[in-house]
């Protein structure tokens, strides 16, 4: 973008907060300002010779799925040398509702070995995401996705991101739900900006530039981002209350079938500014099935103009409801849509979370199975299970849904009765573990990529996950309790992609060799972890714990969890 647009963008960058008064607003706000709608300078910066962009443009990349990252392995022994960086790029893509065709996998197991870096890496929300891409390479990935209709387009940025859907509802086990949900909200919250199409995929401009960004975007978009999800009536896989929007199914008397609708959750927090904090979404109201996108869209229109533009540390929906209240923030939504909300209904009382793994039948007679992915990250080992080639050979052998879950698990769907032992065959002759030998914490244990590519992460994290999971089974083991599921999760950072906020054990990078050590949060998602140690050692985490989990077992009463022994008992 010209200096001259940077200036005139400058001058006018003021937005109103929700209040009489105005905020300056950061310099992300300027360079969306000045975008023409998520363009900028990309098509020209992608055609360059240099191999990453520039901080311009790296802002506007996240609309379109991708992050500029560098290899920080090399960092200091290529500046030492004299080399710039090793420059490289991750792309997310959008996954409504986590599911996937055979063929959709295909391409994208394909993709992994002709431009990434040999590996699919399941979210924790649904999503796929490719790591070590060159620039050369961005345009050869987007156009390969969107020959089978996906696209890295609203992955990441200030736009509603990737809807998350409990695998169980999206692959149709409640036949009164809404299957299409998840593509439905994708659609009507996705930006109607063609850019992505003419920068990445045709390579040139379409032939009208006259396009009308959605009202709830305008032309600076959202604060931050904004993450919705859909829970099972009966079970929280998706931590519904860790989402800016969560919807509950549930049947209301008069109003009829529906969703309790919760806002305002956020896990991310930042070290350098004690006013952040995560946040469970608390209940505001009921809402009816077809009224679902008009509410959504409401809520996305008050957080746009009310959201911090200043300071993107504070820019997410939960600020906005902690500092000005729920009910004010209510009011305005009603305002908005020109009608009164219904009051919430009672959260369900069993709200267990389900990791959808094994086999099990569904209703349509054929057979489903979720495969444990450790971290989320399908690879072939060079020693070891060849995951990637199991699900490739299956993708070819059957017609099969794949449907990614919260926990960074993969749902093989859709299985024939026949193909069972087919399938069975496939992932031993591949050295597949089954889930009868997975440990009780591997089983349900995430983590975040962190280093290291990730910009953000302070120290290890998904790299050290296996020594970290066998340092507590071992500790688990030496107290008595082995064989005892109990939720671990690590990130590098405190910003929780892997949401330890509300995990059993929390492990959240705090310096290049430390760790702050979160206990007793709720298996339920419903709530959150409380800070039991500042600047653990990741070795010394297991002997750490290993006393209360003695106490857990001699103390706890039958059938508790960790999380809510170490709560009862006050020890967090």
């Amino acid at each position: 973008m010209t200096i001259l647009i940077r200036i005139v963008a400058i001058m006018v960058s003021t937005v109103r907060d929700g209040t009489d008064g105005a905020t300056t607003v950061s310099s992300v706000e300027v360079v969306k300002a000045a975008s023409n709608h998520l363009r900028g300078d990309l098509a020209q910066e992608l055609a360059s010779e240099s191999a990453n962009v520039g901080e311009d443009s790296e802002q506007l990349l996240k609309f379109h799925g991708i992050y500029a990252q560098d290899n920080r392995d090399v960092r200091r022994e290529r500046t030492q040398s004299g080399q710039g960086l090793e420059y490289v790029f991750m792309i997310r893509v959008v996954v409504p509702g986590g599911q996937l065709t055979s063929r959709q996998w295909l391409a994208l197991d394909e993709v992994a070995t002709t431009v990434a870096d040999g590996s699919i890496r399941l979210t924790t929300r649904q999503a796929v995401q490719f790591h070590g891409v060159t620039k050369g390479n961005l345009r050869t990935l987007a156009r390969r996705i969107d020959e089978v209709y996906l696209s890295s387009f609203g992955g990441c940025g200030d736009v509603v991101r990737n809807v998350v859907v409990c695998p169980a509802l999206g692959l149709g086990d409640d036949v009164d739900f809404d299957r299409g949900l998840a593509s439905a909200l994708r659609e009507a919250f996705r930006s109607s900006s063609s850019a992505h199409w003419e920068i990445f995929v045709a390579g040139d401009k379409v032939a009208s530039r006259e396009e009308v960004e959605r009202p709830f975007y305008g032309e600076t978009y959202l604060p931050r981002k904004f993450k919705i999800a859909v829970a099972h009536p009966h079970e929280n896989c998706v931590d519904v209350f860790a989402q800016d929007v969560g919807l509950i199914p549930a049947n209301d008397p008069r109003r009829g079938p529906g969703f309790t609708l919760v806002v305002g959750g956020g896990l991310g927090r930042s070290y350098a500014q004690p006013d952040t904090f995560a946040q469970l979404a608390q209940p505001m109201c009921f809402v009816e099935r077809d009224r679902v996108r008009d509410v959504v869209a409401a809520i996305v229109e008050v957080y746009r103009d009310w959201g911090e533009r200043g300071n993107r540390r504070r820019a997410r929906l939960k600020y906005v409801i902690a500092d000005g209240g729920l009910a004010r923030f209510r009011d305005e939504v009603q305002r908005r849509l020109g009608y009164t909300l219904g009051p919430p209904l009672e959260l369900p009382s069993e709200f267990t979370a389900d990791d959808h793994l094994g086999w099990s039948p569904s209703p349509s007679g054929r057979w489903r199975l979720g495969l444990h992915v450790g971290a989320g990250r399908v690879r072939d080992d060079v020693v070891g299970a060849h995951l990637r080639r199991a699900l490739a050979q299956i993708a070819r052998l059957f017609d099969v849904t794949f449907a990614i879950t919260a926990q960074q698990n993969l749902v093989i769907a859709d299985v024939p009765h026949e193909g069972r032992t087919v399938v069975e065959a496939v992932l031993a002759d591949c050295a597949v573990r089954p889930l009868e030998v997975l440990g009780a914490v591997e089983r349900h244990a995430l983590a975040c990529p962190a280093l290291p590519t990730c910009s953000q992460a302070l120290a290890e994290s998904e790299r050290r996950l296996p020594d970290l999971v066998d340092a507590v089974e071992g500790e688990m083991g030496r107290r008595g309790v082995a064989g005892r599921p109990v939720q671990l999760r690590l990130t590098g950072c405190p910003n929780g992609c892997a949401r330890p906020a509300v995990a059993e054990i929390g492990v959240v990078g705090r310096t290049k060799s430390t760790y702050d050590l979160y206990l007793g949060g709720s298996p339920r998602g419903d709530r959150l972890a409380r800070l039991y140690l500042e600047k653990v050692k990741l070795d010394d985490v297991a002997s750490v714990v290993g006393p209360l989990m003695e106490r857990w077992g001699r103390e706890g009463a039958a059938g508790e969890t960790f999380g809510d022994f170490v709560t009862r008992s006050g020890v967090a």
